[in-house]
This record gives C-alpha cells, structure tokens and sequence, in this order.
C-alpha cells in the first residue's frame, strides 16, 4: 500500500516537523527513531511458525479507473484532552471523532479500499495484560474489534489488496490476515531490532528498518518473510516508505553525500536526491478535492502544536493548515485507491521543463570534472538536475570525459584552481565541447561561467555587519585564506562607503582563532569597543569568544557566521540564550552546478543566449544571486535544512523557467 506518511522536510528551531503517522518524539536536530524494548512476553505467534505459502496477498496494481472514493485523512488527536481516531475530508472539514474512547488510540491506517481502518489501542479486555495491540474498525468506526495479541503491536500498514495486515512488535515484523483469521507470523525472528514495515504498492515486497541503538538500515524482503535485501549499510536512515510507483523513498544520509532526502529503485540502485519542500508530492502523492497532486504531512510549524498540513505550489504560503486546532494532530493517511488516476510513470519524467522545443536532443551527455568530496552538495545538484531531464551524466576528469561522446562539461572549479585546468579546458573548447566554469571566471571563448559576484557577496555582508554602527566605531577584520584577496577588496570598500569606521587590527597571527579556540578571547579584552568582526574562518571560535567572554550583550560586536547547518543551529542557540548577539551569513551556494545543467541544456538544444545577460570581468558569466542570513530569517532557513547532513550549506537553484526566460532570448 502507498502509504500517507511523509517526513517533512525541516524543522523550525524550538519546533520540530514529525514523521507523518510513524515518530511520535518530537524532532530536534537530526532525525531520530526512539525504540525501547520491553520484556518479551508470550505472543500467540511462536518463532517456529513459518508463514505457508498461501499467506501473502496476490498482487494487484492500483486500479487506473476513475476512483470512486475521495481521499478523506485519517489521523490521531489529543484536541479532546485524550488521543482518538478522527476522520476528515481532504480539504479539512466535516472532522468527526471515530473512536470516542477513553483508550489511547493512535496510528490509524486507511485500508486500500477506503472501507477498513486499523489502528494501535491500549483499549482494555478481560484476560490479558495491559499495553498497544491492534483493532480493526469500519470506516464510520464502528464494528471496532481487537485483531493482534502480541502487547505493544504498532505501526500496522495493509497489504495492496486489503487480505493482510504488517506491523512492529518489540523488535520484530509480524503479518496477519486482516479478518483476523489464522494466527500471526513473525517474518523477522531476528536479534536486530525491525520497526517501520511497509508494503509495497504491488504487494510482492515489505520494507522496513533493521538496527539497534537508532542506528537504522534498510532492508526489503517477500511476504512470505523469505529473501532479505538489505538497501543501505552505514545505519543513518531515519524512515523507508514505497514510492507511487514502487521506489523507495527514505530520509537517509547517503554515504557518498548523494541524497538525504534518497529515492532508490527497490534494490537500492539509483540513489538520487527525490528534492525539497513540495518536490516530494512526486513520489508520496495526495490528491486534493479538485484533483490536485500535493504533500500531506503532519508537524509543528512555529505553532506549539502538531498539525495536518497539505504542501504545494497551489497554496499561497505552500502550506495548507487542513486542522489548525489547538490539540496535537498526527499519522495522516488516506486510502491507497483513492489515488488511482495519478501517473504511475518514472516521477523523474514528469519533471522535464518545457523548453519550446519539438525534439530535444535525445543523445545530449553532460561530464562532470572537478570533483571534491568537500564540495558533494555540487555533484548532488548536478545530477539532480540531470535526473529531471532524463539525461545521461557522467563524472571524470575532462581528458577521461573528451574520450566518450560528451556534448558539454560542467567543471567545479574556484578561482584558486581554475589555472591548473587551463590546457584540459583549451583542449575542450578546440574539440567543439563547450565547458561551463562554477565560481570561476576564465577569459576564453567556448567557456562560460555560472559563479556569484564574490565582491558583492563581501560588500553585503559589510553592510550588515556595519549598518548598526551608524558608519563609525571600531572593526576588525581576519582574512585567514587569502587566496582570493578579500583584504584588499575590504579595504577599498571601506575606504570608498565607510571612511569614519576604524580598523583595529587585521593581525591573523597575533589572533589566529582559526586554529586557536582561545585567541579570540584576546581579541574582546584588548578591543573591548568593537562594533563588528568580519572573517572567513574560525566562525565558531568568534561566535564563543563573544558570548563567553562579554558580560554586557549590549556590547556584543556583530559577526558573520558560516552559512551551513552546523553553523546555524550555533546561531540558533546563541540567540536563544542571548537575543542580542547578531550576526549574518552569505552563502555561495551549490546550486550553481544545478543551474549549469539546464544552462548546458538549453543551449546544446539550440535555444540563444541573451547577451546583455552575461557579466564578470570577461563578458562570459550568468551571475546568480545568493542567499543572505540573518537573525529575522535564520529561522526559515533551518527549516529548509533540518534533515541535511550536518555540513549543509544554504542553497539556492534557479529554477529552469528562470533560466531560460532570464538567460535566453
């Protein structure tokens, strides 16, 4: 069954986005599955049973019929002071409470069909012990009845044609037949502990995550329990569920830096980046009463409560609140029928930009040269935009790349390294390949570059660092790599918009905080007067230096933090214990390799470049603009990049309409 839970994309600081219908602890920081085994009780599955081969359901596909049911949520709530079963339509009215129990009732699951719901209740009965088992009820909620036995059964998910039921107990994956015929069957039986199990759409697999101590896995195997396959090996994935058309979906952090929002074929191969906020509906879908494809997620978003939110472009602020009541509203999920009439294709064909163009060339090949692992967040964009337009791209170094049938080459460089590949790129260039630079300029005819304007850059973070200095007072600034000479640009820029503001000192080796914690301590006592410090290293050392070392915040100087998730969340906790520290972040962001792709596209497809477009010191770069952070929107932008890898930097894409409208006649 597709199921309807979705992790959110981010979080807001002191809230958290939650696992839609699968984590109830809230979110912080990294994604996290909480699992606390309790003692092994006698279930009415013996760990002999071995499933017969008549228990898995026969596969079915999703009818491609007009649907005859609507999409209405199911979802759990404690907005009556105790936790039931609630049922709404998709646009968030006619809510009716189906439980109406003074039991706890959570993780309610439509049936495929629409007619069944199961859920988790620690509802009472005579005989047995206390704790979670599953019930079974209709969809106006009555008829309700007990279907497992095992005590603290949960996350339950039917099977693609409504026969058989999975679900977690105490480290284990269990399937029953969901008219409660038969006795259960443990499909697991392992030492390792099995949560999340979720069937997929055409009901010949079941995934779920195997590991201890949060440390998650992905493994998918038949119904029947037999042919294990395990999908990742290095124990950061946070969730698994089936995509629309049978891929994998997971929050996980990708070894290789690939993804951490991970779409995967059903044997682990493909692993590619599914996208962000509202990008996700194209893989884990809803469809809206006028036939709309969004997200439906559950959350906190800056209210205090969790709540049902629909996600998409057609909404005025992409979110949608269908509950927006004061309780805590969770697990939406909706009838996997109801979305018959979606396209089941590969979601990466849909994506495809129009371009005005009959016939795109079918054989265009992009390289990729200029790899560094430190910069994974470029190559990660590069083949994203290359999966959206369903062309080949391959990676190597540009002579390795000339020796296949290569149509353009995205080269990630800097100013720095962009002699070293002087003679590949002339190479390139004399061979017809045209070469697109990122963050670099290059004076040659052939190339092109897809960098930001780094003086500018500089001179917006100046600005902010200055503009509540009323242009006076003292600064310091520490240029610790001076490979691009941000001194001298300081210098002038200072000179030229803010004569009346002092430089204390730009001494780098008397205050080297870049490598010594504590120098910058040295730097507040000897200048205790400073107004703001500019630097492009050693952030968090000055971050500490300040808050540890000033007693009065009306005295905090103002400062340029780095523009990645470590560095925000940094920020983030500084501000909420001393509201008065300041500070502001740019960002060069990789989403210039993503840019470079449809870039190479539009013109190896034949589109014209607009001249009066291009800029830098050699006529031949597409400037892009880059994201600023500061305190009134930090906020926002750690929502964006919660469930990132830690080395996460603010990212900004073009997107391909702005690309070819701003760039292109």
């Amino acid at each position: 069954m597709i199921k309807g839970r979705l992790l959110i994309l981010g979080c807001i600081v002191s809230v958290s986005l939650i696992v839609s219908g699968c984590a109830t602890e809230a979110i912080t920081q990294t994604p996290f599955i909480t699992t606390s085994p309790t003692a092994t009780v006698e279930t009415v599955a013996t760990e002999t049973l071995v499933p017969t081969a008549s228990f898995p359901p026969t596969p079915s596909p999703i009818p491609t019929e007009a649907p005859s049911i609507p999409c209405m949520i199911v979802f759990d709530s404690n907005r009556d002071g105790n936790h039931e079963i609630y049922r709404m339509a998709p646009d968030g009215s006619q809510t009716i409470n189906l439980t109406n129990h003074p039991a706890y009732d959570v993780e309610p699951t439509w049936s495929p069909d629409g007619s069944k719901i199961v859920f988790v209740s620690n509802r009472p009965n005579p005989g047995q012990e206390g704790g979670n088992y599953l019930h079974v009820m209709d969809a106006d909620g009555s008829n309700v009845r007990q279907l497992t036995y095992e005590n603290e059964s949960s996350k339950p998910d039917w099977s693609n044609d409504g026969r058989v039921i999975t679900y977690s107990n105490q480290g284990d994956i269990y399937i029953i037949k969901a008219d409660g015929s038969g006795q259960s069957v443990n499909l697991t039986n392992s030492p390792e502990w099995d949560e999340q199990p979720t069937w997929s759409p055409d009901g010949t697999k079941i995934a779920w995550l195997s590991g201890e101590n949060g440390h998650w896995n992905i493994f998918v195997m038949s119904p029947d329990g037999s042919n294990h396959l395990k999908l990742t090996d290095n124990g950061k994935a946070y969730d698994v569920f089936w995509t629309i058309d049978g891929e994998i979906f997971s929050h996980w952090e990708h070894p290789d830096g690939v993804c951490t929002k991970c779409v995967m074929q059903a044997d682990g191969s493909n692993a590619r980046d599914a996208g962000g906020k509202g990008e996700i509906q194209r893989y884990l879908p809803f469809k809206t009463l006028n036939g709309d494809r969004v997200e439906c997620i559950s959350g906190d978003i800056n209210t205090g409560n969790e709540e049902i939110y629909l996600v998409g472009e057609i909404f005025p602020d992409i979110f949608f609140n269908l509950t927006n009541n004061p309780g805590h509203d969770r697990h939406p999920d909706w009838p996997a029928n109801c979305l018959a009439g979606f396209e089941e294709s590969n979601p990466e064909e849909s994506t495809i930009p129009e371009t005005g163009l009959i016939d795109p060339q079918s054989e265009l090949v992009l390289g990729y040269a200029g790899d560094d692992p430190l910069q994974w967040q470029r190559k990660n964009n590069f083949q994203k935009a290359c999966n959206e337009l369903g062309i080949q791209c391959v990676y190597g170094e540009i002579p390795e790349l000339l020796e296949e049938n290569i149509s353009a080459i995205v080269l990630n460089s800097s100013p720095e390294r962009i002699g070293e590949a002087d003679s590949a790129i002339r190479t390139a260039v004399e061979k017809g390949v045209p070469i697109f630079v990122l963050d670099a300029e290059i004076d040659m005819d052939g190339v092109y570059s897809i960098t930001v304007d780094h003086s500018e850059m500089i001179g917006v973070t100046l600005n902010a660092l200055l503009k509540d200095s009323g242009g006076s007072g003292e600064f310091a600034y520490f240029d610790f790599d001076q490979s691009q000479n941000d001194a001298k640009f300081i210098q002038g820029f200072l000179e030229k918009e803010y004569p009346k503001i002092k430089v204390v000192t730009s001494d780098t080796e008397r205050y080297n905080f870049d490598e010594d914690d504590f120098i910058f301590n040295d730097l507040v006592t000897d200048y205790p007067s400073l107004k703001a410090v500019w630097t492009n290293a050693g952030y968090t050392n000055a971050v500490f230096g300040i808050v540890n070392n000033i007693q009065d915040p009306q005295k905090y100087p103002m400062l340029n933090c780095e523009p990645n998730k470590t560095g925000f969340y940094i920020w983030k906790d500084r501000i909420t214990e001393h509201p008065d520290f300041k500070c502001v972040a740019v960002s060069n962001p990789p989403g210039i390799a993503y840019d470079a792709v449809y870039t190479a596209y539009y013109l190896m497809n034949g589109e014209k470049i607009n001249e009066s477009a291009l800029e830098g010191m050699y006529g031949n770069a597409f400037i892009v603009d880059f994201p600023v952070i500061t305190n009134e929107n930090l906020l926002k932008e750690l929502e964006i990049i919660n469930f990132e890898n830690d080395q996460f930097f603010a990212d900004k894409l073009i997107s391909p309409e702005e690309i070819k409208g701003k760039w292109f006649r």
